[in-house]
């Protein structure tokens, strides 16, 4: 299930889709460490208690709901309660329509063929939804000259090449890029044409899981202006007023510190279809942010709310209750610890084998058992072992061993840095001291933070001061900032980046090295010098199934020798339902994806 990062304005590949907070997917309307308040009726909530009325949580404010710019969690899922993508991906791994509702795929994998739904329609004054909305939406807005809109998805829709081929445009000033041709084919058909072969185009979160489009009246003059401010502004934009009965719900009150409320969409356009006659199985949905772990808990222990996330100390009361259903479901989501490997972090940490030292000196296996209380396994690269890409013979392993850390840190510390007293220390003597920021939105990510300081301090002798900060601080300020602007860290943990099991080929910009690495997915500065991006980039076009699961299993081989993270473990999700939720899927990475016909009685 996709899910995203938090930055406006930043030009980098799914980032949309590629971050978690803490390490926890918001899925089904679950949200990592806090709670909604009890819907007593007001503004728009039923509030009567006989209602099929979904309460669920979230744990930070909507900050966006510009659907070009949408880059976290919060704002992305309310979009989704009002909004279909194009279509996703279930638990086998099979694709399932939503305002899509056919894929031609050409021999040679170049030309991708969309048929759209011909049910769907926008909101007064706009009509039916077509092809033409989705391709002006593309060309005009997402292939936008300069980013004039600012989106953040605007490399979703090019791709490298060794030269721009006849009948393409260059994407860049070099010519290393071309966009791809989209183009209006019906009037609810467009086709997707790609320079080069993209065998896994379909499982790449560009098209699955696509939302950016809107009603071409509504954008033509914001694209004449290149007014993406206006466009971003605009208010039919922010209230999601404009979407019709492409969503399952209507959106009614949209407050974005505090909640969503939405009435079922009779109108839902997927009921023309086999199936989904009776969508969405729930009468309104809300969803409300409160930010106590401990309220939350109560309130879905007193049916206050209808689900949140369950905190893994807490697991085995939970699922000791009668009236609360626990259910695991495996995450793509590795939690890490991010070097600063740009001119304003630690210089040493840009030594391979000094970040090697770095993950020996923690027991990860301790962190699962401990922090985790199990739920979860130790990640050794960026692929879970269940991926078909992770290969045990390509996978080194670093093992808890203390002193094998030590010994190697102090073998391969730069000049001027070394020992003094059992301590690191500076070419003047001086103690190094790195600057450790994480995410204060979770304790098992303070937990870990300080765990991980202990293990730093005594097995390596290297100090480490903690610094939690909120999440939105955290990428604005440190991570997705230049070094002359950035706050000071050396480290960075509460990022859960999306591994994309499916299509891994999508983590390309996270090591893909540019001389301003701060306004990309690969803020932290790795140089690559592997080449992993480049291979990433061949694989997405490898047409043979066993080429490309070689070159994936020799990304992730490479991955886990360098060490560009301290990839410290996949968490399972805990989502927590009341007992009268029945979802019609089993537990999966797709986790959600059928929501709308999840069945909720009315508890008496």
């Amino acid at each position: 299930m996709p899910s995203r990062d938090t930055t406006d304005g930043v030009n980098r590949r799914t980032v949309l889709k590629s971050t978690a907070v803490g390490g926890v997917a918001f899925l089904a309307g679950c949200s990592e460490g806090d709670a909604p308040a009890a819907d007593d009726g007001a503004n728009g909530g039923s509030g009567d208690g006989d209602s099929r009325h979904w309460i669920g949580a979230q744990g930070s404010e909507a900050p966006n709901y510009n659907v070009f710019r949408i880059t976290d969690v919060t704002s992305s899922n309310r979009v989704s309660r009002v909004m279909d993508p194009a279509y996703t991906i279930d638990e086998d791994g099979e694709i399932v329509y939503r305002l899509v509702r056919d894929i031609e795929v050409g021999d040679d994998f170049t030309e991708f063929t969309f048929t759209l739904t011909e049910y769907g329609e926008w909101s007064d004054p706009y009509g039916q939804m077509t092809a033409e909305d989705w391709v002006y939406s593309i060309t005009e807005i997402i292939q936008g000259e300069d980013n004039w809109a600012t989106v953040s998805m605007d490399d979703d829709f090019r791709m490298g090449v060794d030269a721009v081929p006849d009948g393409f445009e260059a994407a860049d000033e070099d010519g290393d890029e071309a966009w791809f041709n989209v183009e209006e084919t019906g009037e609810f058909e467009f086709t997707i044409e790609t320079p080069e072969p993209y065998p896994s185009f379909l499982e790449e979160p560009i098209i699955w899981g696509f939302q950016e489009v809107v009603p071409r009246e509504l954008a033509e003059p914001y694209v004449e202006d290149r007014d993406g401010d206006g466009l971003n502004e605009d208010d039919e934009i922010q209230d999601l007023a404009y979407t019709g009965n492409l969503g399952a719900f209507t959106p009614e009150v949209l407050e974005t510190e505090a909640r969503m409320y939405a009435p079922r969409n009779d109108d839902y356009y997927l009921r023309n279809y086999d199936g989904h006659e009776d969508s969405p199985h729930m009468d309104e949905w809300t969803y409300q942010v409160m930010r106590e772990e401990a309220t939350r808990l109560s309130a879905i222990q007193s049916g206050e709310i209808t689900n949140t996330d369950i905190p893994a100390r807490r697991a085995e009361e939970f699922e000791g209750m009668d009236d609360v259903q626990v259910i695991g479901t495996p995450t793509v989501y590795c939690q890490s610890m991010f070097y600063n490997m740009r001119s304003d972090g630690w210089d040493a940490l840009n030594t391979t084998e000094v970040r090697q030292a770095l993950t020996m000196a923690v027991d990860r296996q301790s962190i699962v058992d401990n922090i985790q209380h199990g739920y979860g396994t130790v990640a050794h690269t960026l692929q879970p072992e269940y991926s078909e890409f992770y290969d045990d013979s390509q996978v080194v392993q670093w093992e808890y061993d203390p002193d094998g850390a030590r010994e190697r840190l102090e073998q391969h510390l730069p000049s001027p840095y070394g020992y003094s007293d059992g301590r690191v220390v500076d070419g003047d003597g001086e103690e190094v001291v790195l600057d450790f920021v994480f995410s204060d939105s979770a304790e098992a990510t303070e937990l870990t933070a300080r765990y991980i300081q202990d293990e730093f301090d005594e097995n390596l002798g290297l100090a480490v001061e903690l610094e939690p900060v909120p999440w939105n601080s955290m990428l604005n300020e440190f991570f997705y900032t230049a070094p002359a602007d950035a706050r000071d860290w050396d480290l960075m943990a509460g990022i859960g980046r999306n591994s994309y099991p499916r299509a891994p080929e999508a983590t390309e910009s996270y090591w893909r090295a540019t001389d301003e690495p701060w306004d990309t997915a690969n803020a932290y500065g790795y140089d690559d010098p592997q080449g992993i991006a480049d291979i990433l980039t061949e694989s997405a076009q490898e047409t043979d199934p066993e080429a490309r699961q070689e070159n994936l299993a020799e990304v992730y081989g490479i991955l886990s020798e360098e060490q560009p993270w301290n990839f410290l473990y996949f968490p399972e999700d805990l989502n927590g339902y009341r007992a009268h939720v029945e979802p019609t899927e089993d537990p999966s990475i797709s986790w959600g994806y059928d929501i709308h016909r999840w069945e909720i009685e009315s508890e008496q």
